[in-house]
């Protein structure tokens, strides 16, 4: 009775993973897996709560992605709307149309991001401060390099230490991949042994050495499987009478495939895997110049911010002197006794002057701890004397609708697409699992061509010498828990991959709409602290005016807070006009249409591959 439930068995366990039978593999995994979970929950808890994951088929989507080894290209053009932030235009030309603001009413007009300086200062052209004081600017160094934003990307392409560990690390997956098509070539093999053998008493202490030289090829089939050629040489010397007492040579063509597991595509998985991940490693460089260009164009940006404010320091230490010196004045012009409130007025602007004194060396330290990072993010040595050359930047605000951006985001974005493909990977992970579930059936077989005995030599063979051997081997699936668990295991892997895809397109269209928001934000801003800086401007002259008037109720206070004011104004202008040229390059960079040319620098509408330079940037209707 127990001989006759075997076989059964023995044929069920063979023909289950032949027949596609998987979901009994899945059904069985699952069920063990809720027992175990059930059961440590009442003994760690005490109770039990239900915890189950999606019921699975085991069935994926059938698609030829999986085999390619370069998924899902992209082209490097860039649709016109988003060209229009990067678009060289002539001088006098209006910046594209944009949405009106509702903090700004009657707002129509764009705004560029090209340099623009606030309302100009009376007091800009007259002599800075004294250079002999600890504030003055700093001798000029002969050896002093001057670079544009230009210069920078390019120095920082060239020499940026992270930039070359991104480069290295594209480099290391190429040579992974080098040496994943190296092994699938024929790998060949060659040995070369002595043997020496002293026969003692039995052979009168005769003496002989053995040669043996080997040369070999084998080949892996891209279906499964090698394919081995051996050519085997000996030759035997008789040391003692220094005689060649035989030579005999062998050749050896074997095969071993694989049938069922280990055969088909799966075999070929290395290969497939090592091909993608190149093209993940160079999408995820492409994606790494991009966001430098970004950083190293903000950092910049920045570095001007902080310049301007260290400028405007000065000239609020330059009206802050003045009206000191003129407080001074009218104190000293009549009896203190008339004038208490004067001195009162000349020792208050004394104390803003030197606090004003201060705020220069506090912004040229912020400037010079900025400028010393830019330089190690550059590559540079902290010791090199930099400076920055300010010319115009090429940018401006498109006009592009969050359909358009999300739309060109999830074509364009390279890290997305990698997320995609990583699902054609599980999907062949699930394959390979399927295909280790299936019994191991081998044929193996070898010819074998021995040289003629009688004539020795090692090149002598004779066909009728040939032996022939074939085997073809099943084994019986009795035990597959690991690789059911393995099976189980990918098919969740897939469905993280497809999680994870879906996660990242919400993630990108959220960064997208945020950029774009961020945009119009920063450029309310801009017009609102360029507007701040005119009316400070004025308010500042008008302090000074009616002080100098004497009008009754005027005070020092009022040109040291109207003064406070200015500061505060031209510092933020210049912060606002860095954060919103770095806004348009961080929305070019989440819409994945920011184009970098060889040099670090965003390409302007004319460099980008099939763009036509006659075109005119598209304006709004």
């Amino acid at each position: 009775m127990a001989r006759s439930r075997f076989w059964p068995a023995v044929a069920w366990g063979m023909l289950l993973p032949v027949c596609g039978c998987h979901q009994w593999f899945i059904n069985r995994a699952d069920r063990e897996v809720y027992d175990l979970i059930e059961s440590r929950q009442q003994a760690a808890l005490g109770e039990t709560h239900p915890v189950r994951i999606d019921e699975e088929t085991g069935h994926t989507r059938r698609s030829g992605d999986p085999y390619r080894f370069a998924p899902h290209p992209v082209d490097s053009a860039v649709p016109d709307p988003f060209r229009e932030a990067t678009t060289p235009r002539p001088k006098g030309a209006d910046t594209p149309p944009t949405t009106p603001s509702a903090d700004l009413p009657g707002h129509s007009a764009g705004v560029s991001a090209e340099r623009s300086d606030y309302p100009q200062d009376p007091l800009a052209t007259q002599p800075a401060v004294d250079p002999d004081d600890p504030e003055g600017e700093p001798p000029a160094d002969a050896d002093t390099i001057s670079f544009t934003l230009a210069d920078s990307l390019a120095y920082g392409q060239r020499h940026s230490r992270e930039f070359q560990t991104a480069k290295e690390d594209l480099y290391l997956s190429a040579l992974a991949l080098s040496l994943e098509r190296f092994l699938w070539t024929p790998q060949l093999s060659s040995s070369l042994s002595y043997e020496f053998a002293d026969y003692g008493q039995v052979r009168d202490f005769d003496r002989a050495m053995t040669a043996t030289a080997t040369l070999a090829a084998e080949q892996r089939l891209p279906l499964g499987g090698t394919v081995t050629a051996q050519v085997i040489d000996r030759w035997m010397r008789d040391l003692k009478v220094h005689t060649t007492s035989g030579e005999t040579g062998q050749v050896i063509l074997a095969a071993d495939i694989p049938l069922l597991r280990g055969a088909g595509r799966v075999a070929y998985e290395s290969r497939y895997q090592a091909e993608r991940d190149l093209i993940y490693a160079v999408r995820t460089f492409e994606r790494f110049r991009r966001a430098f260009v970004v950083d190293i164009a903000a950092d910049y940006f920045n570095l001007l911010s902080l310049r301007d404010q260290i400028e405007s320091a000065k000239a609020q230490a330059r009206s802050l002197q003045e009206a000191w010196e003129r407080a001074q004045a009218l104190a000293s012009a009549g009896p203190e006794e008339e004038l208490k409130g004067t001195w009162l007025d000349a020792d208050r602007a004394g104390v803003q002057y030197r606090s004003a004194r201060n705020n220069i060396l506090a912004a040229r330290e912020r400037y010079e701890t900025a400028l010393d990072q830019f330089k190690i993010r550059l590559g540079m040595d902290t010791v090199t004397p930099l400076a920055l050359s300010e010319t115009a930047v090429e940018l401006y605000e498109p006009t592009i609708t969050e359909t358009e951006a999300d739309e060109a985001a999830l074509h364009y974005r390279l890290d997305l697409l990698n997320r995609l493909d990583e699902i054609d990977d599980a999907r062949r992970g699930v394959e390979v699992a399927r295909n280790n579930l299936l019994p191991d059936l081998d044929f193996t077989g070898s010819v074998t061509m021995d040289s003629d005995p009688n004539h020795p030599n090692v090149t002598s063979y004779n066909t009728e010498r040939t032996t022939w051997r074939g085997l073809l081997e099943l084994e019986v699936p009795l035990n597959r828990q690991a690789e059911r668990n393995e099976f189980r295991s990918a098919l969740i892997d897939l469905r993280r991959a497809e999680r994870r895809y879906d996660q990242r397109q919400d993630e990108i269209r959220a960064e997208v709409r945020r950029t774009q928001r961020q945009i119009a934000l920063a450029r309310v801003s801009l017009e609102i602290q360029r507007e701040n800086v005119a009316v400070g401007q004025r308010r500042a002259l008008r302090a000074q005016a009616i002080y100098e008037a004497g009008r009754p109720g005027s005070t020092i206070r009022d040109i040291i807070e109207a003064e406070n004011e200015l500061l505060n104004a031209r510092n933020t202008f210049a912060n606002a006009q860095a954060d919103y040229r770095t806004r348009i390059l961080e929305f070019l960079l989440a819409t994945g249409t920011l184009r970098v040319d060889d040099d670090g620098h965003w390409a302007t509408y004319h460099q980008v591959p099939g763009s036509d330079p006659q075109t005119p940037p598209r304006t709004a209707e």
